[in-house]
Protein backbone atom coordinates (compact mmCIF):
# COMPACT_ATOMS: atom_id res chain seq x y z
CA UNK A 1 0.00 0.00 0.00
CA UNK A 2 1.36 3.39 -0.96
CA UNK A 3 1.19 5.66 2.06
CA UNK A 4 1.53 9.39 2.26
CA UNK A 5 3.28 11.01 5.19
CA UNK A 6 3.27 14.52 6.53
CA UNK A 7 6.20 16.13 8.26
CA UNK A 8 5.54 17.61 11.69
CA UNK A 9 5.77 21.39 11.44
CA UNK A 10 8.49 23.20 13.34
CA UNK A 11 10.22 19.97 14.37
CA UNK A 12 13.53 21.40 13.17
CA UNK A 13 13.07 24.35 15.50
CA UNK A 14 12.16 22.05 18.39
CA UNK A 15 15.25 19.92 17.74
CA UNK A 16 17.47 22.98 17.74
CA UNK A 17 15.98 24.32 20.98
CA UNK A 18 16.43 20.97 22.71
CA UNK A 19 20.03 20.67 21.58
CA UNK A 20 20.83 24.21 22.69
CA UNK A 21 19.13 23.53 26.02
CA UNK A 22 21.42 20.54 26.44
CA UNK A 23 24.48 22.68 25.78
CA UNK A 24 23.31 25.24 28.33
CA UNK A 25 22.33 22.65 30.95
CA UNK A 26 25.67 20.88 30.81
CA UNK A 27 27.52 24.20 30.41
CA UNK A 28 29.44 23.05 27.34
CA UNK A 29 31.93 25.65 26.27
CA UNK A 30 32.04 25.97 22.49
CA UNK A 31 35.82 26.38 22.82
CA UNK A 32 36.06 23.31 25.00
CA UNK A 33 37.33 19.91 23.80
CA UNK A 34 33.76 18.60 24.32
CA UNK A 35 32.45 20.75 21.50
CA UNK A 36 32.66 17.90 19.01
CA UNK A 37 30.59 15.75 21.33
CA UNK A 38 28.05 18.56 21.58
CA UNK A 39 27.91 18.93 17.82
CA UNK A 40 27.39 15.20 17.39
CA UNK A 41 24.60 15.27 19.93
CA UNK A 42 23.00 18.25 18.21
CA UNK A 43 22.97 16.39 14.88
CA UNK A 44 21.60 13.23 16.52
CA UNK A 45 18.72 15.05 18.19
CA UNK A 46 18.00 16.98 15.00
CA UNK A 47 17.93 13.83 12.86
CA UNK A 48 15.68 12.07 15.36
CA UNK A 49 13.11 14.86 15.16
CA UNK A 50 13.34 15.00 11.40
CA UNK A 51 12.65 11.28 11.20
CA UNK A 52 9.41 11.65 13.13
CA UNK A 53 6.39 11.62 10.84
CA UNK A 54 2.65 11.32 11.15
CA UNK A 55 1.52 8.24 9.28
CA UNK A 56 -1.72 9.35 7.67
CA UNK A 57 -2.30 5.84 6.35
CA UNK A 58 -3.91 6.75 3.07
CA UNK A 59 -3.63 5.75 -0.56
CA UNK A 60 -4.17 7.89 -3.63
CA UNK A 61 -6.21 6.71 -6.62
CA UNK A 62 -8.54 7.73 -9.41
CA UNK A 63 -12.19 6.69 -9.53
CA UNK A 64 -12.59 4.75 -12.76
CA UNK A 65 -16.19 3.60 -12.29
CA UNK A 66 -19.11 4.19 -9.95
CA UNK A 67 -21.03 1.03 -9.04
CA UNK A 68 -23.69 2.67 -6.90
CA UNK A 69 -24.01 5.29 -4.18
CA UNK A 70 -21.58 3.68 -1.72
CA UNK A 71 -19.35 1.54 -3.93
CA UNK A 72 -16.86 2.55 -6.60
CA UNK A 73 -13.94 1.14 -8.56
CA UNK A 74 -10.68 3.00 -7.98
CA UNK A 75 -7.42 2.64 -9.87
CA UNK A 76 -4.55 2.53 -7.38
CA UNK A 77 -1.02 2.20 -8.73
CA UNK A 78 -2.41 0.96 -12.05
CA UNK A 79 -4.67 -1.69 -10.49
CA UNK A 80 -8.46 -1.40 -10.37
CA UNK A 81 -9.98 -2.17 -6.98
CA UNK A 82 -13.59 -2.19 -5.88
CA UNK A 83 -14.04 0.00 -2.81
CA UNK A 84 -16.92 0.07 -0.33
CA UNK A 85 -17.33 3.25 1.73
CA UNK A 86 -16.99 2.65 5.46
CA UNK A 87 -19.77 3.57 7.88
CA UNK A 88 -22.50 4.55 5.43
CA UNK A 89 -25.18 2.86 3.37
CA UNK A 90 -27.03 4.28 0.38
CA UNK A 91 -30.32 2.82 -0.92
CA UNK A 92 -29.77 -0.02 -3.40
CA UNK A 93 -30.10 0.58 -7.14
CA UNK A 94 -28.07 -2.15 -8.88
CA UNK A 95 -28.01 -5.94 -9.07
CA UNK A 96 -31.34 -7.40 -8.02
CA UNK A 97 -32.55 -3.86 -7.38
CA UNK A 98 -31.79 -2.63 -10.92
CA UNK A 99 -35.39 -2.95 -12.09
CA UNK A 100 -36.90 -1.93 -8.79
CA UNK A 101 -34.45 0.38 -6.97
CA UNK A 102 -35.00 1.36 -3.37
CA UNK A 103 -36.30 4.91 -2.80
CA UNK A 104 -33.51 7.43 -3.39
CA UNK A 105 -31.17 4.74 -4.70
CA UNK A 106 -30.91 6.21 -8.19
CA UNK A 107 -30.39 9.70 -6.78
CA UNK A 108 -27.57 8.46 -4.53
CA UNK A 109 -25.84 6.69 -7.42
CA UNK A 110 -26.15 9.76 -9.62
CA UNK A 111 -24.75 12.00 -6.87
CA UNK A 112 -21.73 9.74 -6.32
CA UNK A 113 -21.07 9.58 -10.06
CA UNK A 114 -21.26 13.34 -10.44
CA UNK A 115 -18.89 13.95 -7.55
CA UNK A 116 -16.37 11.12 -7.91
CA UNK A 117 -16.23 9.71 -11.45
CA UNK A 118 -12.78 10.34 -12.94
CA UNK A 119 -11.60 12.23 -9.83
CA UNK A 120 -8.46 11.72 -7.80
CA UNK A 121 -9.31 10.67 -4.25
CA UNK A 122 -7.55 9.77 -1.02
CA UNK A 123 -8.42 6.46 0.62
CA UNK A 124 -8.15 6.12 4.40
CA UNK A 125 -8.20 2.71 6.04
CA UNK A 126 -9.72 1.99 9.44
CA UNK A 127 -9.06 -1.46 10.95
CA UNK A 128 -10.37 -3.91 8.34
CA UNK A 129 -8.79 -4.04 4.91
CA UNK A 130 -11.61 -5.75 3.01
CA UNK A 131 -15.16 -7.02 3.52
CA UNK A 132 -16.45 -10.55 2.92
CA UNK A 133 -16.88 -9.75 -0.77
CA UNK A 134 -13.23 -8.76 -1.17
CA UNK A 135 -13.95 -5.05 -1.54
CA UNK A 136 -11.56 -2.59 0.05
CA UNK A 137 -13.12 -0.79 3.02
CA UNK A 138 -12.14 2.87 3.03
CA UNK A 139 -13.06 6.44 3.93
CA UNK A 140 -12.90 8.48 0.72
CA UNK A 141 -11.51 11.99 0.86
CA UNK A 142 -11.74 14.55 -1.94
CA UNK A 143 -8.46 16.10 -0.80
CA UNK A 144 -5.72 15.18 1.63
CA UNK A 145 -7.37 13.98 4.87
CA UNK A 146 -8.01 16.77 7.36
CA UNK A 147 -10.38 16.01 10.24
CA UNK A 148 -11.18 19.69 10.69
CA UNK A 149 -12.79 19.68 7.23
CA UNK A 150 -14.37 16.23 7.46
CA UNK A 151 -17.96 17.24 6.64
CA UNK A 152 -16.87 19.00 3.47
CA UNK A 153 -14.05 16.83 2.16
CA UNK A 154 -14.72 13.24 3.27
CA UNK A 155 -17.21 11.76 0.81
CA UNK A 156 -18.65 9.27 3.32
CA UNK A 157 -19.64 12.23 5.50
CA UNK A 158 -20.87 14.24 2.52
CA UNK A 159 -23.30 11.44 1.59
CA UNK A 160 -24.74 11.63 5.11
CA UNK A 161 -24.80 15.41 5.17
CA UNK A 162 -26.64 15.64 1.84
CA UNK A 163 -29.12 12.92 2.80
CA UNK A 164 -28.03 10.27 0.30
CA UNK A 165 -27.02 7.72 2.94
CA UNK A 166 -27.67 6.52 6.46
CA UNK A 167 -25.15 5.39 9.05
CA UNK A 168 -24.18 1.73 8.93
CA UNK A 169 -21.53 0.72 11.46
CA UNK A 170 -19.67 -2.56 11.52
CA UNK A 171 -17.07 -2.89 14.30
CA UNK A 172 -14.11 -2.70 14.42
CA UNK A 173 -14.32 0.05 11.76
CA UNK A 174 -15.77 2.74 14.00
CA UNK A 175 -13.21 5.56 13.82
CA UNK A 176 -15.74 8.21 12.75
CA UNK A 177 -18.98 6.52 13.84
CA UNK A 178 -19.92 9.10 16.50
CA UNK A 179 -19.32 11.93 14.06
CA UNK A 180 -21.35 10.15 11.38
CA UNK A 181 -24.30 9.72 13.76
CA UNK A 182 -24.31 13.45 14.49
CA UNK A 183 -24.18 14.32 10.78
CA UNK A 184 -27.07 11.97 10.00
CA UNK A 185 -29.12 13.34 12.87
CA UNK A 186 -28.73 16.84 11.47
CA UNK A 187 -29.82 15.66 7.99
CA UNK A 188 -32.83 13.89 9.51
CA UNK A 189 -33.89 16.96 11.44
CA UNK A 190 -33.57 19.09 8.31
CA UNK A 191 -35.39 16.46 6.21
CA UNK A 192 -32.54 16.47 3.75
CA UNK A 193 -32.48 14.07 0.79
CA UNK A 194 -33.93 10.65 1.53
CA UNK A 195 -35.20 11.89 4.91
CA UNK A 196 -37.88 13.84 3.02
CA UNK A 197 -39.53 10.54 2.21
CA UNK A 198 -38.55 8.41 5.23
CA UNK A 199 -40.73 8.37 8.27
Amino acid sequence: MRKKKKKIKFKGIVASVLALAFLFFFQVDVNDKNVNMAKDLFQTVKSLFYSITIDTNYEVGVVSRVVDGDTVVITIDGVEKKVRFIGVNTPESVGRYAKNPQPYGKEASKFTKEKLDGKQVYLEKDVSDTDKYGRLLRYIWLEEPDKSKLEDTMFNAILLKEGYASVMTYPPDVKYSKTFVKIEEKARNNKTGLWKIKK
